[in-house]
């Protein structure tokens, strides 16, 4: 958790910054726009595990919509709800056991914009509500959503697309999650599970104001 207050604190200090910079540039009062997301793609989890069986991260889905508020010439605020399926397979010398996870997640990023068609953004998910968990194992498919518990991290990543308008573009977003949570529900865990993931989405954004 300490980890992420630093994180927290370091996007405000980056983002105080460029507010600075650009007003120092513009003499402040950039232009105000609000524009809407829907994102699709897949999601390539990489799993860190601590002191328990090798884990194996596959691909899953990820989808969802966000918003978007323009402060500044090159700089935004946005707000992301996705559904993504961080998946993996647990690995011991006898069996292997397939956990399908999937969350329900709500990142805030400072988004940059150094060129129209290109864009960079950092910032914490810091509700990554679980949403339903299956083990299967032997051809056995069993929910388990109570042995696994809710997450939280960082989220970085960049966006790289067209204009078709000035009101409608289309581009791929790509994003890793750190997750920081142990996402194992146990009360006195000797191992952990920690989520990482890359997200890749395609991205359809529109104006709204």
């Amino acid at each position: 958790m300490l980890f992420l207050k630093n994180i927290i604190v370091i996007t405000l200090i980056l983002f105080s910054t460029a507010s600075f910079a650009e007003r120092r540039i513009t003499g402040g009062g950039g232009a105000r726009k609000i524009s809407g997301l829907l994102y699709g793609g897949f999601s390539f989890s990489s799993h860190k595990s601590e002191g328990g069986a090798g884990v194996d991260g596959y691909t899953g889905l990820a989808f969802g919509l966000g918003v978007d508020y323009k402060i500044m010439n090159q700089i935004s605020l946005g707000v992301d709800m996705l559904y993504t399926q961080k998946n993996y397979q647990a690995r011991t010398s006898t069996s292997v056991t397939q956990f399908d996870l999937s969350f329900l997640e709500f990142p805030f990023f400072i988004k940059w914009n150094p060129f129209k068609e290109f864009q960079l953004k950092v910032g914490p998910y810091l509700a990554g509500l679980m949403v339903s968990a299956n083990r299967q194992s032997s051809g056995v498919n069993s929910p388990i959503k109570g042995d696994f518990t809710n997450d939280y991290g960082v989220s970085v990543g960049g966006w790289l697309g067209f204009w078709a308008n000035p009101q409608l573009a289309v581009g791929l977003d790509v994003r890793y999650d750190m997750g920081l949570a142990n996402v194992q529900n146990v009360a006195e865990p000797s191992s952990a599970i920690k989520t990482r993931a890359v997200n890749a989405m395609v991205t359809l954004i529109f104006g709204l104001k």
